[in-house]
């Protein structure tokens, strides 16, 4: 059988593999460090923000570059997108828009509601990986609800 997996697709699969079984935050340094990304972006809900901000430490911590942009922070007035959802409205699009024009190598979802996430995730130039699934509902344990 062919192998449908590329030069990149198979690289990505041994970065994987060679960082795996550690926390989801190692795993994720360890990926950004040997994939020998510099620029890292994070995506984040404005409802998780201490969250993104206490990664965005971290990641500095480890000498990496951050840049890091919240939901809300285009201004965009929700009526533009239909008239139930007037006021302030999450913009997905500016998110990848802002951290494109920052030439970031490598981005981060931290808590984008599941539909933001998919546009950002879309529009991202860069390779984008979910660090925190928002879910109130259970302290952000997705798992729970299978359990």
């Amino acid at each position: 059988m062919d192998c449908m997996y590329d030069a990149r697709d198979r690289k990505v699969m041994e970065i994987s593999f060679r960082t795996k079984n550690k926390s989801r935050l190692q795993e994720l340094i360890d990926f950004i460090r040997v994939s020998g990304f510099k620029k890292i972006g994070i995506a984040n809900c404005k409802a998780v923000q201490k969250y993104a901000d206490k990664l965005a430490d971290i990641l500095k911590q480890q000498k990496f570059d951050v840049v890091a942009v919240n939901c809300k922070e285009s201004g965009l007035d929700g009526c533009s997108i239909c008239a139930e959802m007037a006021g302030p409205c999450c913009d997905p699009l500016f998110q990848a828009r802002f951290l494109n024009e920052q030439q970031t190598d490598f981005n981060i979802n931290v808590g984008l509601c599941l539909g933001h996430g998919l546009l950002f995730q879309k529009h991202s130039k860069a390779e984008v990986t979910t660090f925190l699934v928002k879910d109130f509902a259970t302290g952000h344990k997705t798992v729970d609800n299978l359990s």
